[in-house]
């Protein structure tokens, strides 16, 4: 099997559809570029995440991580790199109208690493609230209210997920990989937690493929990715594309020098055909549409005194690296 063979295995690209002949050509060039790294390349990157989740544990003295263990792979490969660096590991199943076989796979990947496990069945809670939303929100059952429901599923999660990390003098583990992070795949205030170990890695290759390192089962390692939150039957049929053809795009911008915030100069430096303008657009629309999450919170400067955020910075990094 090829390199790039396995990264259509992977990335599930040969069980959804042939990539275009642009997006095939693109994905060599990434190749080419190291974007995409080999196995052995990923299994040190894997090692140099858990060294510096090491230094973060010894840096603030803080032992325990809460994880919400959802079935998938990003939550899995989480609490493998936190368990390898020592940590004392909560996995958290919390299932709401869950499908059992989601739950399973957490269950199973909190098995697999010998993390503590605890279930909290948070469907009468969420429940409770729907009941509660409707008394100002009438609306909150409609079919287009679908995204709101599932915004409040996400923030009952990382409401209990937080309680119980105070509980144990903790904090939680966000779960969110690069290409959620572009995509704006995630609930603000929702699954985003203190410590993003995968944040930088694409879903498409980097994530399924160390967490096959990492150990994580291979049912979870393969399996569709969904939000779990019954909006859609995956992640990619939301989308309207795949999580490789998403992360092509995504890297390749990122591999150009871009001289002009056009959208049309932008795609004609990608030399993008005809045939798959509307997809990449597609792409670039989702990514555009999020970028105020990624800047949340926007903090203004003091109109008097602009450098204050600097001079806090300051003495973070004071306090926290005290001249010896």
């Amino acid at each position: 099997m090829s390199f790039k063979e396995e990264i259509l295995k992977y990335s599930r690209q040969d069980r959804i559809a042939p990539l275009s002949d642009w997006f095939d050509n693109a994905l060599s060039e990434l190749i080419d570029f190291d974007v995409y790294p080999y196995s052995d390349k990923l299994d040190e990157i894997g090692k140099i995440l858990v060294k510096n989740l090491v230094a973060y544990r010894e840096k603030y003295n803080v032992n325990d991580v809460v994880i919400g263990m959802s079935g998938g792979v990003d939550s899995a490969l989480t609490a493998a790199l936190f368990k390898r660096a020592g940590y004392t590991v909560w996995g958290f199943t919390l299932p709401i109208h869950q499908k059992p076989e989601e739950t399973e796979r957490g269950m199973a990947a909190c098995r697999a690493f010998d993390i503590i496990h605890k279930q909290i069945d948070l469907t009468e809670s969420y429940e409770f609230m729907l009941k509660q939303t409707r008394l100002f929100d009438p609306e909150i059952d409609n079919e287009e209210a679908k995204l709101r429901r599932g915004n409040l599923r996400v923030r009952l999660r990382m409401m209990t997920l937080y309680n119980m990390a105070s509980a144990v003098r903790g904090f939680v583990a966000s779960t969110d990989n690069y290409s959620e992070l572009a995509a704006g795949f995630w609930t603000l205030h929702g699954d985003v937690g203190d410590v993003s170990p995968i944040q930088s890695l694409n879903k498409s290759w980097e994530v399924p493929k160390l967490a096959e390192i990492a150990g994580v089962p291979q049912e979870t390692v393969f399996a569709t990715p969904t939000d779990g939150l019954g909006i859609s039957n995956g992640d990619e049929d939301q989308f309207g594309f795949s999580y490789l053809e998403f992360d092509i795009v995504l890297h390749r911008i990122g591999q150009t020098t871009i001289t002009s915030s056009n959208r049309q100069e932008i795609l004609e430096s990608l030399a993008v055909p005809d045939e798959d303008l509307e997809k990449v657009n597609r792409i670039l629309d989702r990514i555009q549409s999020s970028a105020f999450k990624r800047a949340n919170p926007f903090n203004l400067l003091h109109p008097a005194q602009p450098t204050r955020f600097q001079q806090l910075e300051t003495i973070d990094t004071a306090v926290w690296n005290p001249v010896k």
